[in-house]
């Protein structure tokens, strides 16, 4: 775990998460919680029972080709948390073109206001951003549908492919991706268009420095 990119602190806690008895975690566990193994705090026992999500289907492959005939190699796979780093998932020429099509639409990114469901431009979130309408070219359906197939998840189930340009000095500090249903407004969002599972993340070109994503719970 730790050459896969585990800090030693989080590698020993997970090990002993899974290794530690069933009816000694749930004797550790306080009265109406369930007990949630990568997070610190407690699960509130009201929220839906978690259910196996589709997920690469990559059996100790080092490389995928997809229905396509574009082949992706598999970096790395770590299975708790799931995180698998996909190599040439798309082609220079793909990039530079998902690129170009986005530039004249980029705006000021926003998040999600917790309090509504709306969203707002917030200083924890300093880069441009657009999303395409689900296939609105053919380059778009081209990689949705090649995403679709390695993640063997539906298209109609994805959000529309979102550009994002970070300039020097932008960020997005650590964050979910996930829509708490504790909050006020997830109702809305999760009616509009229901909850996120997973978050495939692109890099479409290679900058001088910086251009990281972490994992700040997993050490990763």
């Amino acid at each position: 775990m730790v050459a896969a990119g585990w800090h030693t602190d989080k590698a020993l806690q997970a090990m002993e998460e899974v290794m530690l008895p069933a009816d000694m975690r749930l004797r550790a566990t306080p009265p109406g919680v369930q007990a949630s193994p990568w997070s610190q705090e407690p699960v509130p026992a009201d929220l839906p029972v978690a259910t196996r999500l589709p997920d690469p289907a990559l059996d100790g492959r080092s490389w995928v080709v997809t229905g396509d005939g574009h082949r992706t190699d598999v970096v790395m796979s770590l299975q708790f948390p799931r995180v698998v780093v996909f190599g040439g998932l798309l082609t220079p020429e793909e990039c530079q073109g998902l690129m170009d099509l986005a530039t004249p639409r980029l705006t000021r990114s926003e998040t999600v206001q917790n309090a509504t469901g709306g969203s707002e431009v917030h200083s924890a979130r300093t880069s441009d951003g657009m999303f395409f309408e689900r296939g609105e070219f053919d380059l778009v359906r081209r990689i949705e549908a090649r995403i679709a197939e390695l993640l063997c998840w539906p298209v109609e189930n994805g959000e529309g492919v979102q550009i994002l340009r970070y300039r020097p000095g932008a960020e997005y500090r650590p964050h979910y991706d996930y829509f708490d249903p504790r909050h006020p407004g997830s109702a809305r969002i999760l009616a509009r268009g229901g909850q996120r599972v997973g978050t495939l993340v692109i890099y479409l070109n290679t900058p001088e420095g910086g251009g990281a994503t972490t994992f700040p719970d997993a050490g990763l």
